[in-house]
């Protein structure tokens, strides 16, 4: 899956939450093996769309919205969280199988985003406030 390909899906989504595109990071370099990010920002947030061949899997991370645009897996100030590890919300989606086509990857992201997000951002933003300290 490409990087631009991936944005064009969930744009329609991320104008939802009043997310615009910041910067597309592609070509990119993990673990000297191909890479890709798309930054996103809100004047209370920034969200983060990552994958690497090296881990093999796309993932949505966030931080504050004064946060560099830097590769989220290897961020090493902490800036940059997963997305998922930050919610609190709950989901039964059922993670796509290794070799699934695209457009059945992009719509479970799709829906990760649409059930996670809200949650996360709270918690990002309580993070950056120093106003709480139990996210995992």
């Amino acid at each position: 899956m490409k990087a631009e390909e991936l944005a064009r899906f969930l744009d329609p989504d991320m104008a939802a939450e009043g997310l615009v595109i910041d910067e597309i990071l592609d070509p990119w370099s993990y673990g000297d093996r191909p890479a890709w990010a798309l930054f996103y920002r809100r004047r209370d947030c920034k969200v983060q769309v990552c994958w690497s061949e090296r881990d093999g899997g796309i993932d949505f991370m966030l931080a504050p919205p004064g946060a560099d645009n830097t590769f989220g897996l290897s961020d090493r100030t902490g800036t940059w969280h997963f997305m998922l590890l930050l919610s609190r919300a709950k989901d039964n989606l059922i993670t796509p199988p290794f070799g699934a086509k695209d457009d059945v990857v992009m719509a479970w992201l799709r829906d990760l985003f649409r059930i996670h997000f809200k949650s996360a951002c709270e918690a990002v933003n309580s993070i950056a406030q120093g106003t709480s300290n139990d996210v995992d």
